[in-house]
């Protein structure tokens, strides 16, 4: 009985599927023959015959409106971040927001829309635009020769199809030259805080184009770290984040909304906004085991490019642990500029400078001449808008960072920028100098000042030239005064290597010990003691050489 069930089920199975089989094949067939059938037999209202009709264009604009609507449900939108490939850690742009918290920024007005798009279609300076445009032709030609063994790059007319001196270099003076290139890829680190610094940034990023194309983009990382600003600096950053990396240079700029509290501590939170700026440092050598040859800090100042680079060319000129500039504000009652920066200033012999006209910022008396002949000083702590530092303490024990005082071991409440210059002396590398010609405005107030334009001799004589000798540079009474023209004429002083000497054992220093906005110092200035190590000759000595080749 179970084989006659057996037999009846696989023949019953048998018979469905042949069934299915040939109702499948009859359909494909017919399908077949209406496919193959002339076109004015078909069916008028059959579906082929309704898509055949359909124009080409209706055909893609269909196929759009599809893709579209299956992008919608397969790619999901992510938070977005802007990294650099080559570090371990994601470097965002942006802090995310915590919750649905929000930071107040103010909706740009048209006039600030204007003057965005204005800066966007030229890309170029706006407050420091006439730096070098109009430079005397000596000064060019000495500061192409100045500046050339910081060039990062190979030149023109070894790269050019056309180069008529091409004939006479064989195969051995092609490869030295190479590695005399090769040997000057000196690396540099940029370091930027800013806070609502929407009218600088432009200048601020023309002359870091400038700067790194001479300095090669590939020798170059900028770091930026902006915090708390309430006007459009982050969204500028952003644009001129993407001209950034258009032109090969590596940057990471970081934004927070974080502001300083009521009762944060000052120099707390500004050594802890300045090593923010300097995190990719660490993460790069932690990463690559890439490391810089310079650091160049900058503030929200208006640079042109050769102050930057007279800042590095003198630092590597000196070896220098520090290289700064000169910066200026302007004094309401005398009715001019004065020097800025007299709470981290101090001379070799520990005293502060003052606020005052170029004539009397100086107590000692050799820094003071030389200050007014704009010659490079030998000073024991400064900041002044931008420094060079060399990062080697940075990198190697005591490993120095910004930082505020340590109260409770009785240490003077100093500025955190005072604080890196003891403890680079107190490292060895006390070889600080300060540069006069490099003078720096934080406004266009001042810029025009202390950087007057340059005036034909003859003019500024009372004269008409009718002929003879052109005026000689070198006599310019322009140069002579103490806020000349930008493109002043170097001197073979300039160039020479200071004799440095071992630090003083005490500094005068005014604490910032409360926390809270105070308009300036709350302690009564005092005459801090210094480690015994800054006082020896060994303080001063070459450490890390960065000489010029």
């Amino acid at each position: 009985m179970w084989k006659t069930l057996g037999a009846r089920r696989s023949a019953t199975v048998q018979f469905l599927s042949t069934r299915v089989c040939l109702d499948l094949k009859t359909r494909l067939h017919a399908l077949y023959r209406l496919l193959m059938q002339p076109k004015h037999r078909r069916s008028p209202n059959s579906t082929f015959a309704v898509l055949r009709r359909i124009p080409t264009a209706g055909v893609l604009v269909i196929g759009v409106a599809l893709g579209l609507f299956v992008a919608q449900f397969l790619f999901q939108p992510r938070a977005s971040t802007t990294s650099w490939g080559g570090s371990r850690t994601k470097l965002s742009r942006t802090s995310p927001h915590v919750g649905n918290a929000r930071h107040n920024i103010a909706m740009p007005t048209p006039q600030q829309r204007r003057r965005v798009f204005e800066l966007l279609t030229t890309l170029t300076q706006y407050n420091t635009k006439d730096c070098t445009r109009f430079s005397q032709p000596l000064y060019t030609k000495q500061a192409l020769e100045r500046y050339d063994a910081l060039r990062g790059y190979s030149p023109r007319a070894d790269t050019s199809w056309y180069n008529p001196w091409r004939a006479f270099d064989d195969d051995a003076s092609l490869l030295v030259r190479n590695e005399k290139l090769a040997a000057m890829q000196h690396k540099y680190f940029f370091a930027i805080n800013l806070y609502n610094s929407f009218d600088i940034i432009p200048d601020l990023f023309s002359t870091l184009f400038r700067v790194a194309s001479i300095l090669g983009y590939q020798n170059v990382f900028v770091s930026i770290y902006e915090n708390g600003s309430t006007d459009q600096t982050k969204a500028l950053l952003r644009i001129f984040d993407a001209l950034t990396r258009s032109v090969g240079m590596r940057i990471t700029i970081r934004t927070s909304t974080r502001v300083r509290g009521t009762f944060n501590h000052r120099i707390e939170y500004l050594a802890e906004v300045r090593n923010q700026a300097l995190g990719p440092l660490q993460e790069l050598r932690d990463s690559e085991n890439e490391y810089f040859d310079s650091i160049v800090f900058m503030n929200d100042v208006l640079p042109c490019v050769d102050d930057v680079l007279e800042l590095i060319w003198q630092s590597r000129q000196q070896n220098a642990g520090i290289t700064c500039a000169a910066d200026y504000m302007f004094h309401d009652e005398i009715g001019a500029p004065v020097f800025y920066d007299n709470w981290v200033a101090r001379d070799i012999n520990g005293t502060a400078l003052e606020n005052a006209p170029f004539e009397a910022v100086f107590h000692h008396e050799e820094s003071a001449e030389r200050f007014q002949h704009h010659l490079p000083i030998q000073v024991q702590s400064c900041w002044n808008g931008i420094a060079v530092l060399d990062p080697a303490p940075f990198y190697k024990p005591p490993h120095v960072k910004f930082r505020m005082a340590r109260i409770a071991e009785g240490e003077c409440s100093a500025s955190e920028c005072s604080l890196i210059c003891n403890d680079y002396w107190n490292a060895g590398y006390g070889r600080i100098v300060m540069v006069p010609r490099v003078k720096l405005a934080y406004d266009k107030r001042v810029f025009d000042i202390i950087h007057p334009p340059r005036r034909n001799l003859t003019a500024i004589r009372g004269y008409v030239r009718l002929g003879g000798l052109p005026d000689d540079p070198g006599s310019d009474p322009q140069d002579r005064s103490w806020y000349g023209p930008h493109d002043r004429l170097f001197v073979p002083e300039e160039s020479d290597v200071i004799d440095f000497q071992p630090g003083p054992e005490q500094v005068w220093c005014w604490g910032w010990d409360g926390a809270g906005d105070l308009d300036g110092p709350d302690v009564d200035p005092i005459w801090e003691r210094m480690p015994p190590k800054a006082a020896l000759k060994d303080a001063v000595k070459i450490r890390h050489d960065r000489s010029l080749l």
